[in-house]
Order: C-alpha cells, then sequence, then structure tokens
C-alpha cells in the first residue's frame, strides 16, 4: 500500500544552481527549533549562524542568510516483505511412522530502523529525529507499527512434523517504511540590501528537496503486539547430533 499525503512546501530541487538536497540534508537533521543559516547561492556551501549574526551582520553578495524551523511531514509509506528468520525452537521426530503435532511458542522482538538518503553537513540528531518522525511522519501508524517502539513478544503456532523430520518456524514480516522529505519554514530572509518572508524573495516560504528525505522502518504489529506475516513451516531429516 502507497499514501501520498499533499503537502504545501515547494520543491526547490531544479531551480537552483547547487545541491538543494544537500542543502535540506544539512540544515534538518531532527531538530524542530529555530535555526539560522548562511549560504553562498553561487555554490550552495552552507554555514550555521546564531541569532546576533543575523540580525547584526554584514552581508555581501553571494552570501545570503535565512532563519526558520524544520518539520518532518510524512511524504509516501508503503509496505514490503522482510527478511525471513526463525521464530521457535526445533521439534525433533524421532518415529519412524507417525507424524508429531505440538503447538510451539513462537516469540521474537520488533525492529525498527531510520535512514537517510544523503550526507548532512553538521551531522544528525538521531535520537531527535526518531522522536520526531514517530509522530509527525507516522502518526497514521501509531498503533500498528513498531517504529521506535522496540519490544518482545510471544504466540503460539501449531507445527506438525513427519517420521524422522526436525521442524521449526519461521516468519516473514510485513515491513512499513514512512518517508519524510523534511521541511523548512523560513521566517525571514536576508540578502545584501533586502529581506523577505520566503525563500531568496520569491513566493514560496516552505521550501523541500524531494531528493533529500529520512525512512522511518518497521514492522507493522497487531493489535497483541506481534507483527504481521507468514508464518512458514521448515523441516529437515534427523541427524546424528539430534539423539533419535
Amino acid at each position: 500500500m502507497l499514501v501520498t499525503p499533499a503537502s504545501a512546501a515547494t520543491d526547490i530541487s531544479g531551480r537552483e544552481p547547487f545541491d538543494t538536497n544537500h542543502i535540506l540534508g544539512s540544515i534538518c537533521t531532527g531538530s524542530t527549533d529555530l535555526s539560522f543559516w548562511k549560504i553562498n547561492v553561487n555554490t550552495g556551501e552552507i554555514r550555521q549562524s546564531d541569532a546576533a549574526a543575523f540580525r547584526f551582520g554584514k552581508l555581501t553578495a553571494p552570501w545570503e542568510t535565512f532563519d526558520g524551523y524544520c518539520s518532518y511531514p510524512q511524504s509516501t509509506s508503503w509496505t514490503w516483505p522482510g527478511s525471513e528468520s526463525q521464530v521457535s525452537n526445533t521439534l525433533v521426530n524421532c518415529a519412524h511412522k507417525s507424524t508429531l503435532t505440538q503447538n510451539m511458542q513462537t516469540s521474537g522482538s520488533t525492529t525498527s530502523t531510520t535512514e537517510n538518503s544523503v550526507s548532512a553537513q553538521f551531522g544528525i540528531n538521531w535520537t531527535a529525529l526518531e522522536k520526531v518522525l514517530e509522530v509527525q511522519a507516522g502518526g497514521s501508524y501509531t498503533h500498528t507499527w513498531s517504529y521506535a517502539k522496540t519490544s518482545g513478544w510471544s504466540t503460539t503456532t501449531g507445527l506438525a512434523v513427519g517420521p524422522r523430520r526436525v521442524g521449526w518456524l519461521s516468519l516473514r514480516p510485513v515491513m512499513r517504511t514512512v518517508r519524510s522529505n523534511p521541511v523548512f519554514h523560513i521566517y525571514v530572509y536576508k540578502w545584501d540590501g533586502g529581506k523577505s518572508s520566503n525563500w531568496r524573495g520569491r513566493n514560496y516560504n516552505e521550501i523541500t528537496s524531494y531528493g533529500a528525505y529520512y525512512d522511518a522502518i518497521g514492522e507493522v504489529i497487531k493489535s497483541d503486539g506481534s507483527p504481521e506475516g507468514q508464518y512458514v513451516a521448515h523441516d529437515r531429516p534427523v541427524r546424528k547430533s539430534d539423539r533419535c
């Protein structure tokens, strides 16, 4: 399933002579606080600034400066099959003719990861980013998504093992990716001799660049906390080490 919500932000990729993915990936690294930046509009070099330099510093072209804050809205979301892994103990059937049937306890722990598409010039606050993505990018999936909620789970599933076979259960979980293209909300943008409340004096004050994104990845979970997915029964012949 793919979900693509609307966004009011303007994609500036391809509209500037510099790498806008690098800009968004460098200024939006997990924080939602007010921040101050200085940019060389010829090369795309970006520097951190502060309130005093922003208010009173002198600007010389091609350097311009802006302030504002980042948000991390959900851009797209999709599900996909995860890697199969064993979730039960092995069940050994030493009998020569009868099938062994038993309820097996299956267990594991949910997992989540966060990935980014571009290198962040000033580092990424992964702890803060995980928190904002859980709320802002993944709010639609709060109760059905394991992202940022690592926890153990256990359930019981039946398993039948044929004569002289060893069996076990694996799980192919359903994973969800929620992608966020960070948005920078501009308060004031200044250049030598002018200022405005939008990006470079144009008509948009919320900017994004679609090649800059964060992916929040976790398992889809059921109401009991166990992951959605498909159980797969495996078996093999008994061996000497199985002590039949």
